[in-house]
């Protein structure tokens, strides 16, 4: 039986998922660029800091000229409303604003196309994600933390593994670490930077990130990057006998098959480059 595989044939991926656009984004965007690891900003674009101002207070947001901090290598900035608006208690128009907005802001900032988002306070229904689906949106995040590191099965409802102040999170992260997986996993760590200065957690954050660094079997990639990759993934066609993939995407896919005798439980992983098609 075939499974899909990360790239390069690995099993595991790890990512984040930090909102508001908070002034100490800029002192985590450094401790992961240390460490090689990725993630996602999820920002307001409608609700910065005055210029010229300093960041004072328990939530400082950055200022227009500090949001230049996101365009380091690595970093995805996605959508979190512009003003931070209930997606659920909005009108239809104005919840198409809040998004759209939003997109426009950052994408004319950054010089891209956005695809991604989190929800505001974590609070959505059936239009919102109907409505960010028409918008151009892939993915949008919850705070529904549920401990699992599989992969997402509707990619608009996305649930997080854990925020990190769970308690859970080291446990979590140690069998992360340790595990050989038969399927994939993803462990998803979300929350706000203000918040390790509330509760003074900066110096676990970063033990904790330490610990999942620099992996040789880990996938370091942005929300973006693994939401696109498993829902091309997706998009892979195969023979009726099963004998052959074709992929009809613009991303190469990797694929674990059996190898060797049958009873030698052997496998190995190939790729299918896109608009190729290999013998399995």
């Amino acid at each position: 039986m075939l499974k899909v595989l990360f790239p390069n044939g690995l099993k595991k991926a790890f990512t984040l998922s930090y909102d508001d656009g908070c002034y100490d984004d800029i002192r985590l965007m450094g401790i992961m660029s240390s460490l090689g690891i990725k993630g996602t900003f999820n920002i307001s674009s409608g609700l910065t800091r005055p210029e010229g101002s300093k960041p004072e207070g328990p939530w400082p947001r950055m200022t227009p000229s500090e949001i230049e901090n996101y365009k380091k290598e690595g970093i995805e900035v996605a959508v979190h409303g512009e003003t931070h608006r209930d997606f659920t208690k909005i009108s239809e128009p104005e919840l198409v604003y809040e998004i759209m907005s939003d997109k426009a802001a950052i994408e004319r900032r950054f010089e891209t196309v956005v695809r991604g988002a989190a929800y505001p306070y974590g609070s959505f229904n059936d239009l919102s994600v109907e409505i960010l689906r028409r918008c151009g949106i892939k993915y949008c995040r919850t705070v529904w933390s549920d401990h699992s590191m599989n992969m997402p099965a509707d990619w608009l409802r996305l649930r997080p593994t854990a925020h990190h102040n769970d308690p859970e999170l080291e446990a979590i992260a140690d069998k992360f670490v340790s595990e050989d997986p038969k399927d994939l996993r993803m462990l998803y760590i979300w929350g706000h930077t203000p918040e390790f200065n509330r509760d003074g957690k900066w110096d676990m954050f970063a033990g904790l990130l330490e610990k999942c660094a620099r992996r040789l079997d880990v996938w370091y990639a942005t929300n973006i990057e693994i939401c696109e990759y498993d829902l091309a993934s997706k998009k892979l066609e195969y023979s009726a006998g099963g004998e052959w993939v074709y992929n009809p995407t613009a991303k190469e896919i990797w694929l674990e098959k059996p190898s060797g005798r049958p009873w030698e439980m052997k496998t190995e992983a190939v790729s299918v480059k896109p608009g190729e098609t290999v013998r399995v």
